[in-house]
């Protein structure tokens, strides 16, 4: 049985990334099982701090929306805005986190692979930030069991970890020949939006079950609590925006 620590969706929190760091060495993964899942800045007080935590700990990451908008000086995160207010937010944010990156962070977050594949129990694992085939999808749980089958058939992948939302998920649909796929959407580790405001994380569990369609896959998600009111002050510090601050807040 192998296990993986699976984080995404940091976003400049630099206190719940270290907590979700200290979370996971205690549960005995070890450094080569431990993948980060993109979105290391934005919206929080903190994204140079996050990027050399990162950079120190050797994570292999896979390139978020925000980490390619702001790598790539696009000038904007490929995010989406429900409204106005959300949309002013982001624009602050984004020139906030632009501002606060060096040239040579700004460089290290574009060179960022787009996925990270490799193989585990005789199934293709697929590690992404947004959906198989785009930074930036949703794969919201609103997504029906043969869009999703389709993705992970197009893409050749058996078992699909992925951020962007900052919602926790573990699905087992079936795709072509009665092929098992997995997805997990692990949880946010610093905006959740499930309403709890901890730093989570996944835990997935892969194991051999006699045929790649009957190996065993168990996500767990974990939450870990660490000082959300310090960061709110600090993204107040900074001149973040005050419904930002709130929100990390309210989850």
């Amino acid at each position: 049985m192998r296990r993986l620590a699976l984080f995404a969706d940091v976003h400049a929190n630099l206190p719940a990334l270290d907590a979700v760091l200290v979370d996971i060495d205690s549960a005995g993964i070890g450094a080569g099982d431990v993948f980060c899942l993109g979105d290391l800045v934005g919206y929080g007080p903190d994204p140079a701090g996050v990027v050399a935590r990162i950079r120190e700990a050797d994570i292999p990451t896979v390139r978020g929306n925000y980490d390619d908008g702001v790598g790539n000086r696009r000038g904007q995160c490929g995010c989406y805005y429900a409204t106005e207010q959300a949309r002013r937010d982001g624009d602050a944010s984004y020139a906030f986190t632009d501002a606060a990156l060096s040239d040579a962070d700004h460089g290290w977050l574009a060179a960022l692979p787009g996925e990270i594949r490799f193989e585990e129990a005789g199934r293709r694992v697929l590690l992404a930030h947004g959906s198989p085939r785009k930074i930036n999808e949703y794969l919201l749980l609103d997504r029906t069991d043969p869009f999703l089958a389709r993705l992970a058939d197009e893409a050749n992948a058996d078992i699909v970890c992925v951020g962007h939302i900052h919602l926790p998920y573990h699905r087992v649909v079936e795709g072509a020949d009665a092929r098992r796929i997995d997805y997990v959407s692990v949880p946010s580790v610093g905006k959740p939006k499930d309403g709890d405001p901890r730093a989570g994380w996944a835990e997935v569990l892969i194991g051999e079950g006699g045929s790649p369609e009957a190996s065993v896959l168990e996500a767990r998600f974990h939450r870990v609590d660490y000082d959300v009111e310090a960061v709110a002050a600090a993204m107040l510090a900074a001149g973040l925006p005050p419904t930002l601050a709130q929100a990390l807040r309210d989850a």
